[in-house]
């Protein structure tokens, strides 16, 4: 079933004749991305008649993103951007933001190579450090992502806002502040600051009435009035929850659907199987396979309540629960199912643990339980969660589980449905010729846009001379003197050809110079040898002999004052030919035709930049919008609802 033959209220319709009351989840790890979109669903639930419960939730078990940085003096939840220099490594959990148009997708120095850019002569003339100018030149535009700079492994869910509090404030008002400079002044640039202050407001109460609680408690407090938000009114049939909540393994939820993969692995006449499916699937990724985490893994972490979280190791007498400081606990007999599992575990803590599959084993977990509603773009690992499972399957072990809902979203092309004027911001202004742009406007043109960046990469590529490149520059930006540029620059070339063919010259009198000099040298060899031979055949030196021997001696005086006139010209023409290559005429023209060659690079560079930006940014933002974008642009609530009337829905299966 795909959206290309199925409506989304067909493909609805029939997962609610299928599964009529197994309810929608949908998990996000800041309500303040594109979560909240998946309001959507919800709508045409409600617009169809079609019923159906939703859980939408916190998906608070990940670690927050850490990042080994000096911070002497400063906060240790830092703001940063993510670029292919120093936050090459950045992945953000929990606090990320994109203002309007932002993309968490950065250009890399291999995109830019792609496309022709010779990115360290660009870099020569910027007047940065090559570090500091890397950084600039391939950030992410608008997105942002609040890091922990110190040691700890901080799960979600243990996070307070006493801690980072202030940090999310500051994340939510750089995007905010930034998105409303992006809205016309006259037309509702007020009605966005009125909201991006109303969910501010929600933060800043909820803090204030709740000084001890959690990150995860407020998102969970604003993920609803989101919904809400978008939707015109409270969600129905809906109720909020998180990760750490939905898989609290306790001996009164051990039978949940949701803990069944569980028993898979615990099981003796399955472990084995199940612990070479996991293996099989992750096998050639970044995922370490089970053995990496030490004898007796499994691939689930425990999180426990002052300890952290950290890998289920199980063995016939002890089991270990792999935090930053190992929890063993001995065992009276084997542990073959998950109600054992949590009868230990509860004798062992006396109060809630939470038990979470890791990447590919989680969404096997709640897909027993739930249909799994996923953007177009997320959850990049449910291909290996289908293989585990079909491994699973052709060994017997069919566990029957509910098919993923993905929602491809046209959110740009909705744009026609919203009365907004748009600034756009410089790569866009760029990319789309005009700063000010109206929405139905942008929704008419951008993907033609996208396209037109992606010839010009490809021209750029072809562009191999820097004269070529001047040309292109000189058509594409005439105003920005390239003409005066190029016309230097032949003149600079012209003064180095002159220089080269007066080179040429000289170095044709070295070379002669060297040959008369190799002749005389070998005429002097000659001489002294016929000189020796005579000495040699002299028995009395009568005055003929005499004047033989004095004459050969003459002769060679002759030569060694030619050799040594002719060296003498020989490091004068050298002399004459090094000052023409090195001389200031030479090194002003070579000064002057590098300058121009990376001036031109940097051009290019900051063109390429632009379109890298849109063309990746603009695809992915169209699938995952922050969803507090749609008020802020429109008001009326048109742009949302065009949203959810053209998104393509389809069925991701989790066994083939």
């Amino acid at each position: 079933m795909t959206a290309s033959v199925c409506s989304a209220q067909e493909v609805l319709t029939q997962l609610r004749s299928r599964y009529p009351s197994t309810p929608f989840l949908a998990l996000g790890q800041t309500v303040f991305w594109d979560e909240p979109v998946k309001a959507t669903i919800r709508l045409l639930l409600d617009s169809y008649g079609l019923g159906g419960d939703m859980v939408i939730g916190v998906h608070d078990t990940d670690y927050f993103a850490k990042a080994k940085l000096r911070q002497s003096g400063k906060s240790r939840f830092v703001l940063m951007p993510h670029n292919d220099g120093t936050t090459k490594d950045l992945w953000s959990a929990a606090g990320e933001i994109s203002t309007l148009f932002g993309s968490e997708t950065f250009p890399t120095r291999d995109h830019y190579a792609q496309a022709g850019v010779a990115f360290e002569s660009a870099s020569k003339i910027s007047g940065e450090a090559f570090q500091a100018f890397l950084d600039k030149m391939t950030e992410a535009w608008g997105w942002r992502g609040v890091v922990y700079t110190g040691s700890r492994d901080l799960v979600v869910n243990s996070l307070s806002l006493q801690e980072m509090g202030d940090s999310v404030l500051e994340m939510l008002a750089w995007g905010f502040e930034n998105a409303i400079t992006q809205v016309g002044p006259h037309c509702c640039q007020e009605e966005a600051r009125r909201v991006g202050e109303r969910i501010l407001g929600w933060c800043r109460d909820y803090r204030t009435a709740n000084p001890t609680a959690s990150l995860s408690s407020l998102f969970q407090h604003i993920l609803p009035q989101i919904f809400a938000l978008l939707l015109g009114h409270p969600p129905t049939n809906t109720t909020v929850t998180c990760t750490t909540d939905l898989l609290r393994l306790t001996p009164e939820t051990a039978d949940l659907p949701r803990f069944r993969l569980v028993d898979v692995f615990l099981n003796p006449e399955t472990r084995e199987t199940a612990i070479n499916a996991y293996n099989q699937a992750v096998s050639g990724s970044e995922i370490y396979t089970l053995d990496k985490f030490g004898a007796g893994a499994l691939p689930f972490d425990v999180i426990v309540p002052g300890h952290g979280r950290g890998t289920l190791r199980i063995h016939p007498r002890v089991l270990f629960i792999e935090t930053r400081q190992p929890i063993p606990i001995g065992l009276k007999k084997p542990i073959t199912s998950v109600r054992e599992l949590a009868e230990v575990l509860h004798a062992k803590f006396k109060e809630p643990v939470t038990l979470v599959g890791k990447a590919v084993s989680l969404v096997s977990m709640l897909s027993q339980e739930f249909l799994f509603l996923f953007h177009e773009e997320g959850s990049m690992y449910v291909w290996r969660t289908r293989k585990m499972n079909d491994i699973l399957r052709s060994a017997g072990l069919d566990l029957h589980f509910h098919p993923i809902l993905r929602i491809r979203y046209q959110t740009w092309d909705a744009l026609t449905e919203a009365q907004s004027t748009l600034r756009l911001p410089e790569h866009l202004a760029s990319t789309f010729g005009r700063a000010t742009i109206t929405a139905p406007e942008f929704a008419t043109s951008w993907q033609s846009v996208v396209e037109e960046q992606k010839a010009f990469c490809q021209r750029s590529a072809s562009l191999k001379k820097p004269l070529e490149l001047l040309d292109y520059l000189q058509l594409r930006e005439a105003q920005e003197g390239w003409g005066e540029r190029k016309a230097a620059y032949l003149e600079a070339k012209q003064t180095l050809l002159h220089l080269v063919e007066r080179r040429n010259t000289i170095q044709a009198e070295v070379k002669q110079a060297y040959q008369t000099y190799n002749a005389l040298k070998q005429q002097h060899l000659a001489l002294q040898q016929r000189k020796g031979d005579h000495f040699r055949s002299v028995s009395e030196w009568t005055p003929t002999a005499i004047a033989e021997r004095e004459g050969f001696e003459q002769e060679e005086q002759r030569l060694i004052q030619q050799k040594a006139r002719l060296h003498l010209d020989i490091l004068h023409l050298r002399n004459e030919r090094q000052n023409l290559e090195r001389g200031a005429e030479a090194t002003s023209a070579r000064d002057t035709m590098h300058h121009i060659e990376n001036t031109a690079e940097l051009a290019r560079l900051r063109l390429v930049r632009n379109a890298l930006l849109t063309i990746e940014g603009l695809p992915h933002t169209a699938h995952r919008p922050s969803a507090w974008w749609f008020p802020m642009v429109d008001r009326s609530g048109n742009w949302f609802r065009r949203v959810a009337e053209t998104a393509e829905l389809y069925l991701e299966p989790l066994q083939t």
